[in-house]
């Protein structure tokens, strides 16, 4: 691992709003107990855990505790503060000097218990929500890139964030390599363009079957994510896919766990997002050597270097989006160049130990800070974290 040390025991309670390992921000808080252990730290992960989450916990050195956190309400404030007595005694029990909320929610009662016990809360960057109460009890925000915690940057909370970089691990790209079933042949003389991700109507899938249409079969398309057979936003999009002439050219496979070995096939990775914050799939294609066409939106443009590694184009606009598409599509010599480039930046930006260090101080600066009230981080320490990610290129 890069960089000083911070010595000393430290144990860091995870509260997860899922256990989804398929899930980005799961992944990461998985990733960071397991690069956080050589460093003297032990996590615990607690939620609504599953067998699987539990076993892939346990293959990472994290304990987990089967024990989730209710939302503030005061419609039901008795069940509330029961829910904080019995957090409070689970926390006397379990003795965290960190917790930490992959998802801060609406003032969970986790964080209220972790308050009157006066340890430290941390919260994964999110929305502002003015009347959630944790907006005062958190007293650090911690984000991968600027986009993703730019609500946070713009209120009065400017001051408890730290971008710390990514947690992407790149050996996971090896455990991934083999096909877990056969994907289709691929079709005689068409680049074949990947889409990995959540069916969801956030992710554009419907721009991008819109500008697919208008490649007029100049391409194939791999639809690669939950379950196309399901009803609702997955249904609507096969039917648009038979509406717009793409169903010929596209495939709708349902999600998978072999990511490298599916990427490995592309000539191009799209990602049409409408909102997005930093996405896995851009990265693992990266480090693949895949050039990527994505919409210029979140912390997107942080990682793909527009004419570069790739192209970013507007969010929602299918012609700019088959536009795009076509100029790789149109030219193997430019996606080499663009999936070379993309390979080399992926090589040098992305160091999750250096980001897991980053957590690591933030962490003990908090631990070590008076107990006066919710703390803030210092202006230099909150500096430093953020120049250690920008000086990496992690935002």
């Amino acid at each position: 691992m890069t960089g000083a040390d911070p010595a000393g025991d430290l144990h860091v309670l995870v509260a997860l709003s899922s256990a989804d390992l398929r899930i980005g921000a799961v992944n990461d808080a998985l990733d960071l107990a397991e690069l956080s252990a050589p460093h003297g730290a032990r996590f615990t992960m607690c939620g609504a855990l599953t067998p699987a989450f539990c076993a892939e916990a346990a293959k990472r050195g994290a304990a987990t505790l089967e024990a989730t956190t209710r939302p503030f309400s005061r419609r039901e404030f008795p069940l509330y503060a029961w829910d904080v007595v019995r957090w409070l005694r689970r926390l006397r029990r379990l003795r965290p000097d960190v917790v930490h909320l992959n998802y801060p929610g609406f003032g969970p009662s986790l964080a209220a218990a972790a308050r009157l016990a006066r340890i430290p809360l941390v919260a994964r960057a999110g929305p502002v929500v003015k009347r959630n109460p944790c907006m005062r009890w958190v007293e650090a925000y911690v984000a991968n890139c600027q986009p993703q915690a730019a609500e946070l940057l713009a209120s009065a909370a400017a001051d408890r964030v730290v971008v710390a970089g990514d947690l992407f691990r790149p050996d996971r790209i090896a455990s991934t390599m083999t096909l877990v079933r056969p994907l289709p042949a691929r079709r005689d003389g068409l680049p074949r363009i990947v889409f990995l991700g959540q069916i969801v109507e956030r992710k554009g899938i419907h721009v991008l079957i819109e500008a697919m249409a208008h490649l007029r079969g100049a391409a194939e398309l791999l639809l690669v994510g939950g379950d196309w057979s399901g009803p609702g936003y997955a249904a609507d999009l096969r039917a648009l896919a038979i509406e717009r002439g793409v169903e010929e050219v596209a495939t709708f496979e349902n999600h998978r766990g072999d990511v490298a070995a599916i990427l490995s096939t592309a000539d191009v990775l799209v990602l049409p997002s409408l909102s997005e914050a930093r996405p896995r799939t851009i990265i693992e294609a990266m480090f693949l050597g895949v050039p990527v066409v994505a919409s210029n939106v979140g912390g997107i443009p942080g990682l793909v270097a527009d004419g570069e590694t790739g192209l970013l184009v507007p969010a929602g606009d299918p012609r700019a989006l088959a536009d795009a598409l076509g100029r790789l599509v149109a030219s193997p010599h430019l996606r080499h160049l663009m999936g070379a480039a993309a390979k080399r930046r992926a090589a040098r930006e992305f160091d999750p130990e250096r980001t897991a260090l980053q957590y690591l101080r933030l962490y003990r600066s908090l631990t070590r800070a008076p107990r006066a009230g919710a703390r803030r981080i210092a202006g230099p320490e909150r500096a430093s974290a953020s120049r250690g990610a920008e000086a990496g290129g992690l935002r």
